[in-house]
Order: C-alpha cells, then structure tokens, then sequence
C-alpha cells in the first residue's frame, strides 16, 4: 500500500457475501424511487432518494455474476419499502438464497448481474416504466449485459430527437433490430433524412409512424427523391410532402411508383401538385385501379380533356384515395357494397382474360415471326441452288 502500509486481510468469505447483498440490495433498491416511476398499487413510496442514489454508482462491480437476467427482473420489481423500519428495503425472502445459490448451481445463463443492473439503471434514467424495461429486454435479449450508453446508441438517439419515452418504446417495439445499429449509421440517416426537408416536427413523426425508415442508407433514400424530382417532375417541397405522409415509397420500386403516378397523370388527368395530397402512393395499385373505374363506370368520374375541363364535377382525388371503403361507398361512390364487391370480381375476370389475350398475341406473333424467318431461310437456299446450276 502507500507509504509502506501492511495490506490488511480482507473479511471472512461470508461478511464478503453478505456486504455483496447488501450492494445488490441497494443498487436495486434505489432504481424503483418514485420521481422516476410509479410504484404498483399497496407497495410503499420512498418520499426521498437518501443516500441510497449515492451507493448505487459504486455498487455494480460487487454484484455477483452468474445470474439469469430473468431471475433477477422477476425479483427486481418485488422491492418495497419495509413497513418495520420504513428506512431500510427487503426483497422477498428467496431472493437471497438465489443469488448466494446462483453462480454455484445455475452457471453463467443469459447475463450476469452487474451487465443487467447496469442496463435497467440507464433504461430507468431515461424514464422507460418497469414494464417497458422489460419488454425492451424480451424484443431483444442480448442488451441485457449491455451499457445502452455504450452499446443502445438508439436510444439516445432518438431521445435527442425530442421523442418521449412511449414513442421511443414505440419504434422499438415496431422495429426491434434498431437495438443493434451503430450511432454514426443512425444518425448519418437522420441527417439525410433533414436535408430532404423533414425538419423539426416532421422528422419525428415519420419515424414514429414508419421506424424502418432508420434502416434505410442515404443512397436508398436519395435513388427515391431523385426519382420522383427526375420521372415525375416534383419539386423539392412536393418531395418533402411525399416523404411526411407516405414514407412508405421509400420501400418501394420505382418501377411500381412510376406505373402510380403515370396511371394518376394521364388516366386521370391530375396534376402533381393534387397528386402529392392525393395519397394515392399510400394504397395498392390494384385499389388505386378499382375505385377510378368503378367511378368511371358509374359516371362519377370523367379524365379532364386537354384544357382541364370536364362535363361533370369530379370528387376530389384525396376522397377517393384515403378515405375508408365505407366512406366511399357512401359519400363518394353513392353505390353500397355489394354492387362495389361484384365489380372488383368482374374486374379480376376481365383482366384476367386481357392477360390471356396478350399471351395468345404474343404466342401468335412469335409464330409468325418463325414462320417469316424459315421463309427467309428457304428463299435464301433456292437462291443458292439456282446460282449454283
């Protein structure tokens, strides 16, 4: 030691066990404080943190390893306040005995101790409930030995992207492979992602709604904007639009968005600026194709001439696109379901047979031009015999 000073033996092997208690106890102990969650309903509520919040930073190393992460959440979240001396905390009465008998009997399992109360600490400073901690554990049991300061990069993340727990907890539970990303990759993303106009406000909302838009590289995302500027002739605004309200084309071929807006644009005769409210780049084609001609049919709806006009008032695109089939039927169709169903099923048939059709052409064609190539081959040989007499 320093100055010389004889080491002093530690203490006996059981006062060594039973102060590891004591720090499990503490450290754990400390986590369920009522400022940052809401204690179940009969247990007692500590009015301050004491000194029990200065433990728990030096307490993590002396727990024992060799626990199953499971066991320990299920004794975690049985902490109470001891009605005795309504001073000090207790576990329920084996939780001692499990983890004296841990690491002897049941081996290293899914975590071990200090990893687990280290990630339940950092996933309670961030203001995650009990039970969202655990779900967190369940979608993905690897973070259960982990530092989420360290390794959970997300989390931060997407604190820093203003999102509350519920809404972080959200995306997560939508998209639990964001538990293993990298910071530099998410938030290189997300800076993408900005400079295509999802600000404040916007960006947010579109990861809430659509997280897998996190899983997307820069160069997916700007192959899509610079479809819809180059194919489409969107402006960078629209573009933003699109992205805020269907993110979702992010995940699609151009070859389908293309066959989209081609169909709105010359079938239907709308102009980009109608097409980005539209939301016709938020349902299928087959439905974008069965609700514009069950209109048609019915005379409900007319493709503009070459000077936009038209003999009837036409409904406008976004209640024919984003509204419910009953709200179309009702409002928009003024036809009920029934006749709607047996359209969609003539519909089918009739495309079926077109299909048809078009194989038996091109089968036809293919003949023909086999038919006209040994022609071709025979003219070619009497050709050469005649010369050759």
């Amino acid at each position: 030691g320093v100055g010389g000073a004889r080491h002093r033996p530690g203490p006996p092997r059981d006062a060594d066990t039973s102060r590891r208690m004591q720090a499990v106890r503490q450290a754990m102990c400390c986590r369920s404080l009522p400022h940052r969650i809401q204690p179940a309903a009969g247990y007692w509520q500590l009015p301050t943190q004491g000194k029990s919040c200065a433990v728990l930073a030096g307490t993590h190393k002396n727990i024992p390893a060799g626990i199953s992460s499971t066991r320990i959440l299920d004794h975690f979240w049985k902490i109470s306040l001891d009605p005795k001396t309504k001073a000090h905390f207790s576990f329920s009465k084996d939780m001692e005995s499990n983890v004296n008998t841990a690491g002897k009997h049941l081996g290293k399992l899914d975590a071990d101790a200090p990893g687990l109360a280290n990630t339940v600490e950092s996933l309670l400073n961030l203001r995650f409930t009990q039970d969202q901690v655990k779900q967190l554990l369940d979608l993905n049991p690897r973070i259960a030995a982990q530092v989420p300061v360290k390794d959970l990069p997300v989390l931060y993340v997407l604190e820093s992207l203003g999102l509350n727990p519920r809404s972080t907890f959200k995306v997560l539970e939508r998209c639990p492979e964001l538990l293993g990303e990298k910071e530099h990759r998410l938030q290189s993303r997300i800076d993408n992602l900005r400079k295509h106009g999802l600000g404040e406000g916007r960006l947010q909302r579109v990861v809430v709604h659509c997280p897998h838009i996190l899983n997307l590289t820069a160069k997916q995302v700007n192959n899509t904007v610079r479809f819809f500027k180059d194919k489409c002739i969107f402006t960078g605004q629209q573009v933003t639009e699109i992205l805020q309200t269907s993110p979702n084309v992010l995940f699609e071929k151009c070859e389908e968005l293309e066959y989209k807006f081609q169909f709105a644009y010359f079938r239907m005769g709308i102009k980009q600026a109608e097409i980005v409210n539209s939301g016709i780049f938020r349902v299928s084609m087959e439905e974008l194709r069965q609700r514009h001609i069950f209109l048609e049919r019915l005379g409900r709806y007319q493709t503009p001439d070459k000077k936009g006009q038209t003999q009837i008032i036409n409904p406008k695109p976004k209640a024919i696109f984003t509204t419910t089939e009953d709200y179309f039927l009702a409002k928009v169709a003024m036809s009920s379901w029934e006749e709607f169903d047996t359209f969609k099923k003539l519909l089918r048939r009739e495309e079926m047979e077109k299909e048809l059709e078009n194989q038996e052409d091109r089968g036809t064609s293919a003949e023909q031009s086999d038919s006209e190539e040994d022609e071709e081959l025979s003219d070619i040989e009497d050709e050469g015999l005649s010369l050759v007499k």
